[in-house]
């Protein structure tokens, strides 16, 4: 395998940006180094998979020649295929939408753009993005650059390999039901699934038919649910590129207006943790909890208050977040998919069956209601303990082709009572399992405490950093 330790590309964000910003370097030279990388490393990763290389350059001359530098001034970045770039492909991985073009930038990519960020193409996902692999019929599959054995998570797997195999300093993708947070344990990088309502959802995939950018529509579970977010190296970078596209946009009506707070004012010590093995209802492996666990005992040794204490009702979260899920069916899907069935791949058939396409609207505001019961148990916890540590998965990922549909998503367990509680959740990378892959941590806060999680990922990161 290529040697990418001390390639230029594998500069933080953060570091980039400053450096563009104070004329250290220019944002060409910085997009070129990304882009002779990419020349090498993409054809065998397939991460990227709609390359606008002429696009870029125009916007790094265009970030070169700006007076106002903005926040990510020069910083090459890329974005899941299942969110909308204006001019460019989107395929969300399907064949139904293999020659689909968005007029307009999702709300998310408009604000990185405007930051100064630089564009530089669209990551592989599964179709739809309804799968923890990466692989379609469209692209094919996208594959792990530390082991080609080994899948690289998904469904934000495409950014989570550009990422960590340095093609880009950092990715935008989306997070349902851990897309962000399972892939970037997998690749050993940062994910962060913000508070729902936070970023706009404005331009995620599926579109209704006809439609040129996706309105999220507050009635379905999609929307209330789901997040954009980014994946980076560090936690600095994930937190500088949320202060960017966090906030409403007029069109989400699940966006909530709330300033950020600020991580650097958090007093850590202060801030009570409570750890579990998992969230109750599913095994764990046990070197992914002993990770867990030797986080745990981190804070402690920081002076935090630290107990193993698992919040009530969170063993209910994760099956009730898959009735909720799959009671709503996949209208847009199945619209989209009329008469064409047999471009659907396997795993969207499996989908298909396994969805309640009959459930009453009683029953969708029972489950609902039910969802609601176990967050404000939670949340009542989370008054004396507000940061909450757990795995991410049941497992490590797998070696490809390896596991079946059932087991591939039960093993999301972890991400799905999360999920169902709207909660910002960091994943970390923190260890390694008994066969040397990459173990993350779960970080969980509370509602628009995102600064909270990112001021204790910080700690972890830096104690991790310095046991090297």
């Amino acid at each position: 395998m290529h040697d990418l330790e001390g390639q230029a590309p594998l500069r933080p964000a953060a570091e980039i940006a400053r450096r563009v910003i104070g004329g250290e370097v220019c944002a060409r030279d910085v997009l070129e180094d990304h882009l002779a990388l990419i020349a090498e490393a993409n054809p065998r990763l397939n991460a990227i998979v709609t390359l606008c290389e002429e696009e870029a350059r125009r916007t790094a001359a265009e970030v070169d020649a700006s007076p106002n530098p903005g926040s990510l001034q020069g910083v090459p970045f890329v974005v899941k295929d299942a969110i909308a770039v204006g001019g460019v492909r989107a395929t969300a991985g399907s064949l139904l939408l293999e020659d689909f073009v968005p007029a307009r930038d999702a709300s998310a990519v408009h604000r990185l753009r405007q930051a100064g960020a630089i564009f530089i193409g669209k990551t592989n996902c599964p179709e739809f993005a309804l799968d923890p692999d990466t692989d379609n019929r469209v692209f094919g599959r996208t594959w792990n650059p530390a082991n080609e054995a080994i899948i690289p998570g998904g469904s934000s797997g495409g950014d989570a390999v550009a990422v960590a195999a340095g093609l880009a300093a950092f990715g935008l993708g989306s997070d349902y039901g851990g897309s962000i947070r399972w892939p970037a344990q997998c690749m050993g990088v940062v994910g962060f699934r913000p508070t729902v309502g936070l970023v706009p959802l404005t331009g995620l995939l599926p579109f209704p038919p006809g439609e040129d950018l996706a309105l999220p529509n507050s009635a379905t579970a999609m929307s209330r649910l789901n997040t954009l977010g980014p994946l980076t190296r560090s936690v600095d970078d994930a937190w500088k590129v949320l202060e960017v596209v966090a906030g409403p946009d007029g069109l989400d009506p699940n966006a909530v207006p709330v300033s950020l707070g600020q991580p650097d004012a958090v007093e850590g010590n202060r801030l009570a943790c409570a750890w579990t093995d998992g969230e109750g209802a599913h095994e764990v492996r046990s070197d992914l909890v002993e990770v867990v666990e030797r986080a745990a005992a981190c804070f402690s040794s920081l002076g935090f208050s630290v107990e193993n204490r698992r919040p009530p009702g969170l063993e209910q979260a994760a099956e009730t977040f898959r009735e909720y899920r799959l009671s709503e069916g996949l209208p847009i899907h199945a619209a989209l998919a009329r008469g064409r069935e047999d471009r659907l791949a396997g795993t969207m058939r499996d989908w298909f069956a396994s969805v309640a396409a009959d459930t009453t609207v009683s029953e969708y505001q029972r489950i609902a209601g039910r969802r609601d019961a176990i967050r404000v148990e939670v949340l009542e916890f989370m008054e004396d303990w507000p940061i909450l540590l757990l795995p991410v998965s049941l497992l490590p990922p797998w070696p490809v082709g390896s596991a079946g549909f059932d087991a591939r998503f039960a093993n999301m367990a972890p991400c799905w009572a999360i999920t169902l509680l709207g909660l910002p959740s960091l994943a970390l990378p923190y260890g390694k399992t008994q066969d040397g892959l990459p173990v993350s941590v779960q970080i969980v806060g509370r509602p628009f405490a995102d600064h909270e999680v990112v001021a204790v990922a910080k700690l972890l990161e830096q104690e991790r950093l310095e046991r090297r």
